[in-house]
C-alpha cells in the first residue's frame, strides 16, 4: 500500500514516484526529506520537478478561507478542541472534501514528530471498496449512489457528490463532521460508514505509518482516507507538521 524512499533516492526517482501518485493513488514516505529540502524547497521541487499546481486555499480556525503555503498543524493545548491542534486520535477522514475541485496531492512535512503515538493511519480506497463489496454491499451502493452535501464554514465553497464517486474514476470525499446529515437517511449512511471505519482500524486492512523527526509523507487525497493516532504530549509544539495542497 506504501512506499518507502530511503535516502538513497535521486531527484528523477523522486520526480517519478510522487508523478505515480497522482495516476495510481497510494502513499509515499520519504524517510529523512528534509535533510533534501526545507519546506520552500520542497515547494519548488513538486512545482518544478513534478509539474503539480499549488493549492493555497486553507480554512482557520474561524473558519474562513487564508491562503497560504503550508498549514500548520501543530500541538497546542489551548486550541485542543480542534483536531489541528489535539493529541487526540483523527478518524479516518479526506483533507478537502469539501471543495468540488480538491488538490489531488497531499504533501506533509513532519518537522517534529512526538516521543510516542502519532502514527498516520491510511486506509485505500480500492482496499475499502472492496471490503464494503464483501461485508456491506449496502452500505457500498448508497456511498456510491447517495448524493451529499459537505461544506466547511459559510463560503462559496461546498461539495455535492456521493462519498464514493465512480466516474470518471472511483474517488472519495469523507468528513463526517462537515457531511449536511439534516436528511435522517444521509445521517443514518453517515453513522454507519463512521462506525464502518472505526471497526475496520482494528484490522489488517488500515495501515500504520510512523513518521520521524525531518520525514515526508505524499499521497492522493482522494485515493486513500488517513488519519493520525492519538500521541503523547504536554507541551505546547511538542509535535509539528506542515502540510500543503497540490492540483495535478
Amino acid at each position: 500500500m506504501s512506499k518507502i524512499l530511503t535516502p538513497a533516492y535521486d531527484l528523477a526517482e523522486l520526480s517519478s514516484e510522487i508523478k505515480a501518485l497522482g495516476k495510481d493513488g497510494g502513499v509515499l514516505l520519504i524517510r529523512k526529506g528534509m535533510d533534501l529540502f526545507d519546506k520552500e524547497g520542497w515547494a519548488k521541487f513538486l512545482a518544478e520537478n513534478c509539474g503539480l499546481k499549488l493549492d493555497t486555499r486553507q480554512y482557520n480556525l474561524a473558519e474562513k478561507i487564508e491562503h497560504s503555503r503550508w498549514w500548520e498543524i501543530s500541538y497546542q493545548p489551548d486550541k485542543s478542541t480542534v483536531y489541528a491542534h489535539s493529541n487526540t486520535r483523527h478518524p479516518l477522514h479526506n483533507d478537502n472534501s469539501w471543495f468540488s475541485d480538491p488538490a489531488e496531492i497531499n504533501f506533509f512535512v513532519i518537522e517534529k514528530q512526538a516521543l510516542s503515538g502519532g502514527e498516520q493511519s491510511i486506509y485505500a480506497l480500492d482496499r475499502l471498496m472492496s471490503d464494503l463489496a464483501d461485508d456491506e454491499p449496502a452500505l457500498l451502493a448508497d456511498l456510491t449512489s447517495v448524493e451529499v452535501t459537505i461544506q466547511k464554514g459559510a463560503g462559496e465553497y461546498f461539495n455535492k457528490t456521493p462519498i464514493i464517486k465512480l466516474r470518471p474514476e472511483p474517488n472519495i470525499f469523507w468528513n463526517y463532521y462537515r457531511t449536511d446529515k439534516s436528511d435522517p437517511a444521509v445521517k443514518a449512511m453517515c453513522e454507519a460508514f463512521f462506525a464502518y471505519l472505526e471497526k475496520r482500524e482494528k484490522t489488517s486492512s488500515v495501515e500504520f505509518i510512523h513518521c520521524d523527526s525531518g520525514d515526508c509523507l505524499c499521497f492522493h487525497d482522494q485515493k486513500v482516507l488517513h488519519g493520525r493516532t492519538a500521541f503523547t504530549a504536554t507541551k505546547p509544539f511538542e509535535r509539528i507538521l506542515f502540510q500543503s495542497m497540490w492540483k495535478i
